[in-house]
Formats: C-alpha cells, sequence, structure tokens
C-alpha cells in the first residue's frame, strides 16, 4: 500500500467537487459576491497549510467513511447548505470522475498532470489574495514531493487508488453518451491513440545478437491504431498539461449533465460478473467500513473541524439542492426506466416543468424564485 496516495485521492476529489458547485452556481445566477464567497470558502479551507502539511505526512488512503465526512464538511465550510442526497449524489459523482481519470492514465507519471489540471482550476476559481496563495503554497508542495518520484513509486500510488474505487460502477450519463461508459456501469479504456511519452508505437518485435547487434525485425497487427506519443505535460508551476484528464468536463457539457444511477457491486451473475442494485450513496454501500474514524485520520477531521468552524458566516446561508428528490420518487426508481438521472434547464415556468432528478438552488428568503441548474 502505497503511503503516498491520500493528496493524489483527496486534490483530485477536491477539484471535481469544484467543478460540480462552479457549474450549479453559475447556471442558477447565483450573485457574484455570494458565488466568489462559497468558492474562496471552500479553497480556503480545503488548502488550509495545517491541513495540507498534515496531508502530505505518509500515511495510507482515508476509509471511505472518513474520506466522505471530510468532504461532507469541506462542502458546508460556506455559506452554501446541500441536503443529504444532494451530498451523497455529488460525492458519488466526484468519485467516478476521478476513478475514469485514474484509469486512462497511460503512464503513472500522468497522475501528476491530472492533479495539477485540478490545481490550476482551484488557482482560476480563487479570486482573494489569500486563498490564491494557500493555492500556490499547496502547488509548490505538491511538486517538491510528487515531481520527484520514481516511476514505481507513483505505479503503488495509482494502484491503491484504483483499489480506494474498485467494485464501484455508478452509471454517470455524461461518460454514456460520450460512449466512454458502458450501460453496466464500467468504463471502456481505448486500445488507441497516442502512446505513453517515452514510448514506441506497438507491432515491433526486435531480435539481437549475441553481440548485442539487430539481427531482425518482426512486424505484428497490435489490435490498435496507435500514434506517435504527445510532448510530455508541464510539470512546472503553469504551463501545458498535455493532457485533458483532470479539466473540467461540465464546462463543455450544458445541454444535458449528469448524475449517477444505481451502483452495481460485485455478485454472482454468471454473464455480467456483478448484480445491479437500486442507487445507495457509496457511503452506505460498503458496511465493512462503519467503524468508527481513528487515528491521523481522526486527527485530520478534528483540524479540518476547527478550521470550518473559525470561517464567519456574516451573510445569510442559502440551499443548494443538486437533485430533486421526494418520498414518491421511492418506487419510481424500482423501474430500470428511471435509473438515469439528468439535469437540464427547460425553458417556461421552472416550478410546474419541474421533474425529478433536476436540481435547484434557492434561498430561503426567496423560495419563488427558484430554477432549474442546467443549461
Amino acid at each position: 500500500m502505497s503511503l503516498r496516495a491520500l493528496p493524489l485521492q483527496f486534490l483530485n476529489l477536491g477539484g471535481e467537487m469544484m467543478y460540480i458547485i462552479d457549474q450549479r452556481l453559475r447556471a442558477q445566477n447565483i450573485v457574484p459576491d455570494r458565488a466568489a464567497k462559497v468558492r474562496n470558502d471552500i479553497i480556503s479551507i480545503m488548502l488550509n497549510r495545517h491541513f495540507v502539511d498534515e496531508l502530505f505526512k505518509p500515511q495510507e488512503l482515508y476509509s471511505r467513511r472518513a474520506l466522505r465526512t471530510v468532504f461532507d464538511k469541506l462542502a458546508h465550510a460556506s455559506i452554501m447548505r446541500l441536503n443529504t442526497p444532494s451530498m451523497d449524489k455529488l460525492y458519488d459523482l466526484m468519485v467516478m470522475s476521478v476513478k475514469q481519470q485514474v484509469l486512462l492514465c497511460r503512464q503513472p507519471g500522468d497522475l501528476l498532470l491530472v492533479t495539477l489540471n485540478h490545481l490550476d482550476a482551484l488557482r482560476s476559481f480563487a479570486t482573494a489574495p489569500t486563498v490564491l496563495s494557500q493555492v500556490e503554497s499547496t502547488l509548490d508542495l505538491f511538486r517538491q514531493t510528487f515531481c520527484s518520484m520514481s516511476i514505481g513509486e507513483l505505479a503503488e500510488a495509482r494502484s491503491a487508488l484504483l483499489g480506494f474505487v474498485q467494485d464501484l460502477r455508478i452509471r454517470v450519463s455524461v461518460f454514456l453518451k460520450e460512449k466512454q461508459q458502458t450501460p453496466n456501469g464500467t468504463f471502456i479504456l481505448p486500445t488507441g491513440g497516442p502512446v505513453p511519452y517515452g514510448s514506441e508505437m506497438p507491432g515491433i518485435i526486435r531480435v539481437f545478437e549475441s553481440r548485442g547487434e539487430l539481427a531482425r525485425e518482426v512486424r505484428f497487427p497490435c489490435g490498435g491504431q496507435y500514434t506517435a506519443a504527445l510532448p510530455h505535460g508541464s510539470l512546472a508551476s503553469t504551463g501545458p498539461r498535455g493532457t485533458s484528464l483532470g479539466t473540467n468536463i461540465y464546462a463543455t457539457h450544458t445541454d444535458e449533465q449528469s448524475s449517477m444511477i444505481n451502483h452495481n457491486v460485485s455478485g454472482n451473475d454468471p454473464g455480467l460478473g456483478y448484480t445491479c442494485q437500486q442507487h445507495t450513496p457509496i457511503s452506505q454501500a460498503y458496511s465493512d467500513d462503519n467503524s468508527p474514524v481513528s487515528g491521523r485520520a481522526k486527527d485530520e477531521l478534528n483540524l479540518l473541524a476547527q478550521l470550518i468552524g473559525s470561517v464567519s458566516s456574516s451573510k445569510k446561508e442559502f440551499k443548494l439542492n443538486l437533485f430533486y428528490v421526494d418520498d414518491d420518487s421511492i418506487e419510481e426508481d424500482l423501474n430500470p426506466a428511471n435509473d438515469v438521472i439528468t439535469m437540464r434547464e427547460k425553458a417556461g415556468d421552472a416550478r410546474t416543468g419541474q421533474n425529478p432528478g433536476e436540481m435547484t438552488l434557492q434561498d430561503e428568503t426567496s423560495v419563488c424564485q427558484d430554477q432549474d441548474l442546467w443549461t
């Protein structure tokens, strides 16, 4: 088990959370000052220097329960409030997005580029000078810690991250639409495209003589349309990262945005290898993770709670309901046709046209101004 994978896990999930929250704030036309306060407050707590220093110390990954608790506290670090179903589904979507990114890394070193893309995004979200300074400090610490690691160490970190998300199969409409995910919830890995940096295209076997001279080459079909490697992405504090993994997918998918449907966990289906089940939040789907949070994770959670408690809330809170859920929808969720929850903005009266699965953002003092989030 890698003892250096936790910062990669936390920073990438945190970046995905900010992508989702930012999209909802923008689509709802929240007052810029209030939206900026939400973004700055969350990033300020997420990248607090004391918390980050503890996070970067060698340690094992958080348990699912502990990590879910961390992001629950982070999401409520500002004037924004999420109901429990919204928070569950927000977290599930974050985890599936990061799972896809880790799976699509062509080599272990790509993990660094993915994380740098998320840190670049956090820097763009930060508008307060103090928060921007925190992002820069975290970026420097990340580069000092990871850019000198060997390929073997990064491979161990990638293996640890994949172990954390193993057996999680939550279908996401964006991935389904782009044919990046199967209806069973598994991701589709490409068998072509650019080879990893520093690698040659497959399809050639070289035979050498005892003196080390090339004797002959044998070509064979490699089973994919491979191309030459792309230039390596920049590991500097700024610069092109050379990959779209870790960038904001919601900025380009505005007509139909995603949520999750149901978890598919290992089972005894001889054809599929697992059994489809009704949607259950990740935090509840694995009962073996319900032991009390202890050790270093408990200490860091206590520190996080203290940091959140120090944030002033001078402005009135507002609710962000990412997914509309009511008691009448419980039976409907058993219908396979209602598996996918999608969100889009519709013309006309949003209150009379609202469907289960759509997300609304409302001020507690102005309920009549609700409207769908997605455009």
